[in-house]
């Protein structure tokens, strides 16, 4: 079976950790895209000179794995809506497309990359973390309706990741148990209960 996991949320959200930890265990079989790793790999002490010339590659390299039929994981910040092509292509082309959505606070994101930097990790200017922030949510309610199967995460605490939505097709599975700070698109479209 071709699957794509798409993982998306805002700068600082946990994405890479939670690919790192959660994911990536589960899925040995699929290959990983993502524009910073290629960026540390190909330009090592000049990520931020070449973020272009990175997210251009990995942006081939899903296009590649797509054409060739591979299943794999790709990583973004989704505050693009081309991002949301990648889903749509995917399942025209017959992939299971399994959507990973990782929530933070906007406050949250901006101090976890504030400690990424210090930890020697690739930085995000202030502002651009929280334009990009507002701008996540409506392509994740979008690629939510898209994707077979979309996981949303709380990962605002530090057990980790907790699951808060679970969906098929768009439509919730059980209970959608969204944090008090869940952006209003989610919400909107898919309440509390």
């Amino acid at each position: 079976m071709k699957r794509l996991d798409l993982v998306i949320g805002p700068n600082g959200a946990g994405k890479s950790t939670f690919i790192a930890l959660t994911l990536a265990p589960r899925r040995s079989d699929a290959v990983f895209v993502n524009a910073d790793v290629i960026a540390k790999q190909r330009w090592p002490g000049h990520e931020a000179r070449y973020s272009y010339d990175a997210a251009q590659i990995a942006d081939r390299t899903r296009r590649e794995l797509l054409a060739a039929g591979r299943s794999f994981i790709a990583e973004t910040v989704a505050s693009h809506p081309s991002k949301l092509d990648l889903a749509v292509q995917a399942r025209k082309l017959g992939y299971t497309v399994v959507l990973h959505v990782v929530m933070v606070p906007v406050e949250l994101s901006v101090a976890r990359v504030t400690r990424r930097v210090r930890a020697g990790g690739h930085d995000v200017p202030e502002d651009k973390i929280r334009h990009r922030h507002d701008r996540v949510w409506p392509i994740a309610r979008q690629a939510i309706e898209v994707s077979n199967h979309a996981y949303v995460y709380d990962n605002s605490r530090a057990s980790g990741p907790q699951v808060v939505a679970v969906f098929t097709d768009g439509d919730p599975v059980g209970v959608v148990a969204w944090p008090q700070w869940t952006p209003a698109v989610l919400v909107d479209r898919w309440p509390r209960e």
